[in-house]
C-alpha cells in the first residue's frame, strides 16, 4: 500500500508514536525507478490519500523550464573533479585513485551521457561489462567514485534523485604473516643496524610503510617509551595519516634499542639515506627482499609486517580494542580479521553453557543419575526396591489405619 499507518518507537524519547506514512514506488517513463517517502502533513487517512495523490501527479507532470542535466565528461572535468575532491579534503593518492577511475573505467563509459540518463539498465550492463575485466575491490571503489559523482550532482541541484547503482559485493580479504621463528629469523638475517631498525620498527609498531618513511625524531620519547605517529608519505609527498587521526603506540625495549643504535643528525627523518635524503618505499620492498633470501624465508610483502604485529599481539591475547588503537583501525571490523587468532578461539568458553544452572547440565545429570538408579536396581535381583516411592505411600496409609 502506497498510504498506511506506521508506530514506531522513539529511541530518544523513548516513546511509541503513530503517524500516516507516503511510500511509492515510481518508473519514471526512461525506466529509472524512484523511491518517495514521505510523511503527511495532515495526519489522518483521507489527509494522507489527498497528498499520496499531490505527489503522484508531481511525479508524472514534473516541472518544465529547468536546465537539461548536463551529461557526464562535462560535468566531471568543468566542476565535479576541480572542486569536491578538495573540498573534502581527499589526500593526493586519493585524488589519483578517483582520477584513474575516471580515466579507465567511467569517462569511456559514459562521458557523453546525460547525468539523468545514467541509470537503469545502462548502469547494470556497465557492471556486468567490469565485472569481466577488473576483481571485486575495483568494482568496489569504481562504484563509490560513481555515486560520489552523482550524490554531488544532486547535492548541487542538478540531478533530481541518487539512481539505484548495484552493489559489489567483496569477499573478506585474506594476509599473510610471519610465524614468531620466522620474524626472528628476519631480523637476524639485517645487514647492518639499520635495516635490523627498520625490520623491527615495522614487526613492533604495526605502521604503514608511508608511516614509516614519514616518522621524524621528534615522534620518538625514548625515555618515555612511546612513539606518536602523526603523518604519512606516500609518492614522495607527507600528508596525514590514512585514518587522518595521529595515534600513540608504546616501544618494546628491542625496538628501543634498536632506535637508539641509529640516533643520528643528518635529518629530521628517522630513516634515511647516509646523507640525509628520504627513503623510498622502493628501498623497502629491496631490503626486505634481500633479508627473506638470505633467512631462506618464502616472499611477503612489507604490508605483511603490519599483519604480522597485529597477529602475534591477538595470538598473545591482547585484546582485539587494543590492537584496533596501535593499528590505527577507524573501524574494528578490520581488526576482527585477527579474532580467530585468539588463545583457545573461545573453545574453553563454549563450556560454559554446561555450567548454566536448570540448562543444559542439570538435564544430563538428572539422566545420569536416573541411569545408575536403574542399574542399582537390576542389580538387586529383581526385587522391587522397599523404598520406592508407591510402597512408602502405601505404608503411610495402613499405618494410619
Amino acid at each position: 500500500m502506497s498510504v498506511r499507518q506506521v508506530t514506531r518507537r522513539d529511541g530518544r524519547a523513548q516513546r511509541v508514536r503513530t503517524f500516516w506514512l507516503i511510500d511509492i514506488d515510481f518508473e519514471h517513463p526512461n525506466g529509472r525507478r524512484e523511491r518517495v517517502r514521505k510523511v503527511s502533513p495532515i495526519q489522518t487517512r483521507r489527509g494522507a490519500e489527498e497528498y499520496e495523490r499531490r505527489l503522484r501527479a508531481e511525479l508524472l507532470n514534473p516541472k518544465r523550464g529547468s536546465a537539461p542535466a548536463p551529461v557526464f565528461g562535462e560535468f566531471v572535468d568543468k566542476r565535479w573533479l576541480p572542486t569536491y575532491p578538495v573540498a573534502a579534503g581527499n589526500r593526493k593518492s586519493t585524488i589519483e585513485e578517483k582520477e584513474g577511475h575516471l580515466t579507465r573505467y567511467l569517462k569511456p563509459a559514459f562521458a557523453s551521457v546525460r547525468l539523468d540518463q545514467i541509470c537503469g539498465e545502462r548502469l547494470e550492463r556497465f557492471f556486468a561489462d567490469l565485472a569481466g575485466r577488473v576483481g571485486p575491490k575495483t568494482r568496489k571503489n569504481v562504484r563509490a567514485t560513481l555515486r560520489r559523482i552523482l550524490a554531488s550532482a544532486v547535492e548541487w541541484g542538478l540531478l533530481e534523485a541518487l539512481p539505484k547503482i548495484p552493489v559489489v559485493k567483496v569477499p573478506d580479504p585474506s594476509f599473510d604473516f610471519l610465524s614468531v621463528a620466522d620474524a626472528r629469523a628476519l631480523v637476524a638475517a639485517a645487514r647492518d643496524p639499520f635495516e635490523r631498525a627498520l625490520f623491527l620498527f615495522a614487526l613492533h609498531t604495526g605502521a604503514r610503510a608511508g608511516e614509516l618513511l614519514a616518522l621524524q625524531w621528534r615522534d620518538i620519547d625514548l625515555a618515555a617509551g612511546l612513539i606518536v605517529i602523526r603523518r604519512s608519505s606516500v609518492r614522495g609527498v607527507i600528508g596525514p595519516t590514512k585514518s587522518g587521526r595521529e595515534r600513540k603506540v608504546p616501544t618494546t625495549a628491542t625496538l628501543r634499542g634498536a632506535l637508539a643504535a641509529i640516533r643520528h643528525r643528518r635529518s629530521a627523518n628517522v630513516f634515511c639515506k647516509p646523507a640525509g635524503e628520504p627513503i623510498s618505499i622502493s628501498m623497502l620492498h629491496y631490503r626486505l627482499r634481500g633479508a627473506l633470501e638470505r633467512a631462506g624465508l618464502r616472499r611477503v610483502r612489507w604490508h605483511d609486517l603490519r599483519h604480522t604485529f597485529a597477529s602475534h599481539l591477538v595470538s598473545e591475547g591482547v585484546p582485539i580494542r587494543q590492537v584496533q588503537e596501535w593499528l590505527g583501525h577507524t573501524s574494528i571490523t578490520m581488526t576482527m580479521r585477527y579474532s580467530h587468532l585468539a588463545p583457545g578461539n573461545g573453545a574453553h568458553l563454549i563450556e560454559r553453557l554446561d555450567r548454566v544452572p536448570g540448562v543444559f547440565a542439570d538435564t544430563l545429570q538428572e539422566r545420569a543419575r536416573a541411569g545408575a538408579a536403574r542399574a542399582s536396581g537390576r542389580s538387586l535381583g529383581g526385587r522391587r526396591s522397599a523404598g520406592s516411592p508407591i510402597r512408602r505411600a502405601a505404608r503411610r496409609a495402613t499405618s494410619r489405619h
